[in-house]
């Protein structure tokens, strides 16, 4: 089935529903294990030592109550338009395209950097031009976003299943060498997790303070981004009413299993003080550090695909977000014209365009800070997002039973503990205000505020003006929520 929407020259096109129900599950780990993940662990535990564990599991809880949060909003008031439709819903249009915009400059400021981590694999299994390499990778992103959405679902899912089969290899690898099956140091037990035996345990796992969990947590939270790509899938996912909950579900708990379980090897391996960005890929160190050079050198090859996979279900993402504003009438009426084969092409190269910008600054303006004010800039602005999505479930459930319904009892998917999206919401809030007191932040913390609050600016100006676009962007079986939810007598 195909969702209908009128386009800008009023004629029917489609969105095509061709991403199948274990695809949209692998779009959304595309999406997450990037070469944030595998590069950027390594210096989390550099600055932050064995509490990084931690970290990685309160936001790794933070997921878990976005993702039963969406799932919830999506099988009961399904939407094309995915976040965006919802927090136009539910939080008004104001706020929606602030945080739509935000999410838009998320990816913008994030992609650009992965293909710049691919250019720096590849440059080093093959020397050559870093600059063509990064072009060529930014490239290929565009050119598999113009195809039709089969061809995307088809490759992303395949890059999606590689990167999870390397990590699954490195668990494996990793336990051989903590037990004492394979490497050259017999058994370690937990001599690189206690490096002062002559301090307590927690100046052993925390050696930077415990605050450092809360001061770091949006750097943290960039690594995860990525998971509500799920969402942005479901408007072309084949029965979504079915295959997106069982997506978000699993989705979750793939991420906590690949991501705290290889974290934890790395720190029994690897003394926190020996990770750092310098030695690459803190996984492909800790094989090598214990002699396994050849699993180090696929592990390393592998990081190559995993930015090419994340940068290219990011652009996927924000390019339906972007076609997602535009049929909620908070983006220029023109992006919602579709390709005829279904593909929002338009959107494509809206958002490609200042990518490459970005990419070009990355290479003409030498900061050594520019791709870290990059990252902090993207975790920002994408946490808003997931801030949005929660916040929009929670008026939801507000709406329902002001209007005499009990959300515990009717609602399919429902969430059962409603203290966990709001705890992983509070968190979240309280992670964005700790940044706004980081004084290495401070260049690009306006900056993130603008790019949300700018956005917001221009649409009152418009609006004031009589230029907006009051729609309702709904497939014929879509319902509004008044429509789904009339008050009961």
């Amino acid at each position: 089935m195909a969702d209908k929407i009128e386009n800008a020259g009023n004629e029917e096109v489609t969105l095509q529903r061709d991403i199948k129900g274990w695809q949209v599950g692998m779009i959304a780990l595309g999406g997450v294990i990037g070469s944030c993940y595998f590069l950027g662990v390594g210096w989390t535990i550099s600055v932050m030592g064995p509490a990084v564990l931690i970290a990685y599991g309160l936001v790794g809880f933070i997921v878990y109550g976005l993702m039963i949060a969406y799932g919830e909003l999506l099988v009961n008031l399904p939407r094309k338009g995915s976040f965006v439709a919802y927090t136009n819903e539910f939080l008004g249009g104001t706020v929606s395209v602030g945080f739509g915009w935000a999410f838009w400059f998320n990816w913008v400021a994030y992609v650009p950097s992965e293909a710049i981590a691919v250019s720096i694999v590849l440059n080093s299994l093959v020397p050559g031009n870093m600059f063509m390499y990064s072009i060529g990778a930014l490239a290929g992103i565009t050119i598999l976003n113009s195809l039709p959405v089969k061809m995307f679902a088809r490759v992303e899912s395949t890059l999606a299943m590689i990167k999870v089969i390397a990590i699954v290899t490195f668990i494996i690898a990793a336990f051989g060498i903590w037990i004492g099956l394979w490497g050259h140091n017999g058994y370690l037990g937990s001599q690189n997790l206690i490096t002062d035996p002559m301090s307590g345990i927690f100046d052993n796992l925390f050696p930077f303070g415990g605050l450092i969990i809360i001061t770091l947590m949006v750097t943290v939270l960039v690594s995860f981004q990525g998971t509500e790509i799920v969402g942005l899938a479901a408007s072309e996912a084949q029965n979504p009413d079915k295959n997106v909950p069982r997506a978000c579900k699993s989705v979750t708990y793939r991420i906590v299993g690949l991501y705290l379980i290889p974290i934890a090897l790395v720190i029994l391996l690897v003394p926190y003080n020996q990770a750092d960005l310098e030695n690459g890929s803190i996984f492909s160190f800790a094989l090598a550090k214990y002699g396994l050079n050849g699993v180090a050198a696929v592990i390393s090859g592998i990081v190559m695909i995993a930015a090419f996979s994340c940068a290219n279900a990011g652009l996927y993402g924000t390019v339906r977000c972007l076609y997602g504003l535009s049929i909620e009438g908070l983006a220029p009426k023109f992006l919602s014209k579709l390709s005829n084969k279904g593909t929002p092409r338009r959107c494509v190269f809206f958002t490609i365009i200042p990518m490459w910008l970005v990419l070009m600054l990355g290479y003409f303006l030498p900061d050594s800070n520019f791709y870290a004010y990059l990252l902090t800039m993207s975790g920002f602005t994408g946490t808003l997002a997931w801030v949005g999505i929660i916040a929009s479930q929670m008026v939801f459930r507000k709406r329902l039973r002001k209007r005499g319904y009990v959300p515990e009892e009717m609602l399919r998917a429902k969430v059962k503990h409603e203290w966990i999206p709001v705890f992983a919401m509070v968190a979240q809030l309280i992670g964005l205000g700790a940044l706004a007191f980081d004084p290495e932040m401070a260049p690009v913390f306006p900056l993130a505020v603008s790019a949300v609050i700018g956005p917001m600016i221009v649409y009152q100006i418009v609006k004031k003006m009589g230029k907006t676009r009051e729609i309702a962007a709904l497939d014929p079986d879509e319902k509004t929520f008044d429509q789904a939810y009339p008050p009961i007598k």
